[in-house]
């Protein structure tokens, strides 16, 4: 399928898997998607700098700006600081200024080769050797220009080895001071293919440069060759690799494709509208929570419909207000919110004067039915005191959007006393005392599309507020909206006044974001039926990305199932120093901008939407489960059942019912493939060296873990049903690794909670679990969210046995206290991930042993179940 997505360079048409229907989901086939002209815009807008000069000072420039609008359009802030990152790296690469050259010069594969910053250079019968400096981003060596036959895109393929350090290898304009686009190499074997669109460049040039700061970096270049082809193959792009960006769009309507688990009150071919950042994007295909989705009457056109979720905000701002039959309301800023509210006013018998700068949105107000309207707020002070009797509005809705004060103090200066403000729109809130004391004005926040909104157990979880008690719920806000377009309340169509092909779409979005001439109130995107869909290779959900690395013989084909922060940024990482053993052939996931972002960077073949086709994909040798911890179980058992080796990210499963069915699938093959969950710290360098110290003990062990987890909200996913809980969902580290330790079964369990009162805790979140073991030793896991999080250690482990005494402090140092020996110290915290992806990887190959045995597996995550019921009194501990 098509998406729109934006990135520093303006919008672009990607091609995206459809999205894997889950269960209280509904997917829908978009037709029309609206534009958001502020929030989306904004951030493509361009704004001249004062004093910035120097290629640096540009950059820092570009890097305030990006900031300045990412912040409007991001839904969550940590993305925005990824994604911010991203772009300031690339502005910054794009602006460095041309290097010196020096006067060596070397050849490989009939490329002649020059010297700029690297301290060595040498043709050896392996290829072309450097030695860079210890320079931050510093070219080493440059290529001679290659020239670009017209219409053509470069294709270079390389090889070679990073023997020390990181490079990267890239290609620059003709005039050597752009990026074309570059990508780092580190430590390893390296096997990749450049291509990169070179834009009006008739001759580019290929150039090494070094990746960050720090020691110097060595590379052995083996080979280059260079081809050249058309950027369009057979109606397709040579590469998708640079198709990347953040997903824009919150409303939209279309056709119900199917419905998830749990849904039953659409079927398909139902006509719907839809909202929500982050789902509602500018798509061929949506998948959307069942409270975020709306039937559409009779009477309202689909293009109507899809202006629903902005309307919503109106009619939520509206009802705020809470208007009477007769009241003189002033809406301050007449953008499409504003002309919304306008309308719904004017249907609820309100008499409406309005405000905005632009004198053609006063027209456009006017012409649909506004009372009165100006574009000067001294003139607005004198058109509502003509107007009310000297009095003042009995309410004013604001709808502009602007940081100033003034905004919301004109408000308060044109509504009377004992009256009520109501923001809808992103203006400052700095209220002078004056008119909000003397006047007794009640100041009310509308907060998006109403009742429901930001409330994850009605978006996500659908659960909807009983009518009774919530009448108007952002769900039955988007009815009303679309009841009052099909009884012909509103004029909605009249707001419209653009619609464009997707295809055309990022064209329309650079107009826009030039800002010249009458900016259109509500502009829509159309996703017709044109044949693009009607093939099946484009309308299913998983899709192999142009310009991919090529799949190397030898190392293991790994799935990753889940794009979050723990996968993309520790996982893969740690599996990426062991190229010889790991190759990333496939990403799924169910947010196919985060999981296509991650993949194309990483060039990556396979971008799915759900497991299920890479299950069915026989290249696919392991997959590696980095999903919420509710979804582990099933995807493991899918998994197993598909023949696939399992990496799972703790836990392994949330529930009794869970572990059955996945011990009962495990027993139940013939040969079941090899399963490992993330129990990473029994394979830290510290324990390892502890297990050394403890190898010939003679008596049992004592273990105190005393782990100083940190606060989390009880709203937050790990407290939740997805997450489990921290006992569940953390805890179980500490259990595989006593059970590592002593090296013995379990005897018994014992645990208890503290009684926090009134204080937000759960159970599971400040408790003490005893276990014995078989061979007499005894372990203690202390678990508070009472401690700060910083200024004590997360974790420490206390060993006693043999008359001697043995400290872990947070996995940096092991301590033996009788002597008050450091035997082992890293300056960083290593838990062992990447030993046990290592371990577990020689593993699937044959070369050892499975790190963690499926008989150890099994007890560490009962334990962790017990212990959660012992925690909740679900165990009668008398039996």
């Amino acid at each position: 399928m098509r998406q729109i997505l934006c990135n520093s360079s303006g919008a672009i048409v990607a091609r995206m898997p459809r999205p894997a229907l889950s269960a209280g989901m509904v997917l829908i086939k978009v037709h029309y998607s609206l534009i958001s002209v502020g929030t989306e815009i904004a951030s493509l807008r361009s704004e001249p700098v004062v004093g910035a000069g120097t290629p640096m000072e540009k950059a820092a420039a570009k890097a305030s700006l990006a900031s300045k609008y990412l912040g409007l359009a991001m839904r969550h802030p940590d993305k925005a600081v990824r994604r911010l990152c991203r772009i300031v790296t690339d502005q910054a690469a794009r602006i460095r200024p041309a290097k010196p050259i020096r006067e060596l010069v070397c050849s490989l594969d009939n490329m002649q080769w020059k010297q700029c910053d690297a301290s060595q250079m040498e043709s050896t019968d392996g290829g072309l050797r450097v030695v860079t400096d210890d320079s931050e981003y510093g070219y080493q060596i440059m290529a001679d220009p290659i020239t670009v036959p017209a219409g053509q895109v470069p294709i270079f393929y390389i090889r070679g080895k990073v023997l020390e350090g990181a490079v990267s290898i890239g290609v620059l304009d003709e005039q050597k001071t752009n990026w074309l686009g570059a990508r780092t190499y580190e430590e390893g074997f390296f096997e990749d293919q450049l291509i990169f669109e070179p834009g009006s460049s008739q001759q580019v040039t290929l150039v090494v440069a070094k990746a960050g700061a720090g020691r110097s970096a060595s590379l052995l270049l083996e080979g280059v060759e260079v081809s050249h082809s058309a950027p369009i193959v057979d109606g397709k792009a040579l590469s998708e690799l640079g198709d990347q960006g953040w997903n824009v769009g919150y409303s939209a309507a279309g056709d119900v494709i199917a419905v998830g688990e749990g849904v039953t009150d659409f079927k398909k071919g139902d006509k719907v509208a839809c909202g929500g950042a982050g789902l509602a994007n500018h798509a061929d295909y949506v998948c959307v929570p069942r409270n975020l989705v709306c039937k559409v009457p009779t009477g309202c056109s689909l293009k109507e419909a899809a202006t629903t979720t902005v309307g919503t905000i109106a009619l939520q701002g509206v009802r705020r207000a809470a208007p009477q039959l007769g009241e003189r309301i002033c809406v301050i800023g007449l953008g499409l919110i504003g002309q919304m509210t306008v309308q719904l006013l004017r249907a609820a018998g309100c008499q409406v004067i309005g405000l905005d700068l632009d004198p053609e949105r006063v027209k456009r107000a006017l012409e649909l039915g506004m009372d009165a309207g100006c574009q000067e707020p001294e003139h607005l002070k004198k058109l509502v005191n003509d107007l009310s009797e000297g009095r003042g509005a009995d309410r004013t809705v604001i709808t502009a959007a602007a940081k100033s004060n003034a905004v919301i103090n004109l408000a308060m200066e044109v509504t009377r006393a004992k009256g009520t403000v109501v923001i809808v729109g992103d203006v400052g809130l700095g209220v002078q005392r004056q008119h909000f004391y003397r006047k007794e004005i009640d100041l009310l926040m509308s907060t998006s599309y109403g009742p429901g909104r930001y409330d994850q157990r009605y978006e996500a979880e659908g659960q909807d507020y009983p009518f009774s008690y919530v009448r108007w719920t952002l769900n039955r806000n988007m009815q009303a909206f679309m009841e009052m377009i099909a009884m012909q309340r509103i004029n909605i169509e009249a707001l419209i006044d653009k619609v464009t092909h997707i295809e055309s779409a990022p064209s329309v979005y650079a107009e826009l974001a030039k800002g010249e001439g009458t900016q259109p109130l509500a502009a829509l995107i159309h996703y017709p039926e044109d044949g693009l869909l009607a093939s099946e290779e484009e309308d299913r959900s998983q899709m192999t990305i142009r310009g991919h690395r090529p799949t190397p013989s030898g190392p293991l084909r790994y799935a990753l199932i889940g794009a979050g922060a723990f996968g993309t940024c520790m996982l893969v990482p740690q599996m990426s120093k062991r190229k010889d053993r790991f190759f990333l052939k496939a990403v799924v996931s169910r947010d196919a901008t985060r999981g296509g972002n991650f993949a194309r960077a990483n060039q990556v073949e396979t971008l799915a939407s759900g497991i299920d086709p890479v299950l069915a994909d026989s290249d696919i040798d392991l997959v590696v489960i980095a999903t919420r911890h509710a979804e582990h179980a099933d995807q493991v058992v899918a998994s197993l059942k598909a023949g696939k080796h399992v990496f799972v990210e703790k836990p392994l499963a949330l529930t009794w019912q869970q572990l059955d069915k996945v011990c009962h699938t495990y027993n139940e093959l013939p040969e079941p493939p090899l399963l490992m969950v993330g129990f990473n710290r029994r394979f830290s360098p510290a324990i390892n060296a502890l297990r050394e110290q403890l190898s010939q003990r003679r008596s049992p062990l004592i273990i105190n873990y005393r782990l100083n987890g940190g606060y989390i909200p009880m709203e937050h996913w790990i407290q939740t049903a997805q997450g489990g809980g921290r006992n569940i969902g953390e805890a179980c580290h500490m259990y595989d690794l006593f059970r590592s330790l002593t090296g013995a079964p379990l005897a018994s369990v014992t645990a208890a909670a503290i009684s926090p009162g009134t204080m937000p805790y759960l159970p599971n979140d400040n408790f003490s679990a005893t276990l014995t073991y078989e061979d007499g030793s005894m372990a203690n896991l202390l678990y508070t969210a009472l401690g700060p999080k910083q200024g004590l250690a997360k974790e420490r482990i206390e060993v006693f046995c043999d008359g001697e005494a043995y400290l872990v402090d947070d996995f940096k140092t092991l301590t033996r206290c009788g002597d008050n020996k450091v035997l082992w110290h890293s300056e960083e915290v290593d838990k062992g991930h990447f030993e046990e992806l290592s371990r577990f990887g020689d593993a699937v190959a044959g070369l050892c042993d499975v790190p963690i045995s499926w008989e150890e597996i099994v007890e560490t995550t009962a334990v962790a179940l017990h212990i959660e019921d012992l925690l909740y009194g679900r165990v009668n501990t008398d039996d």
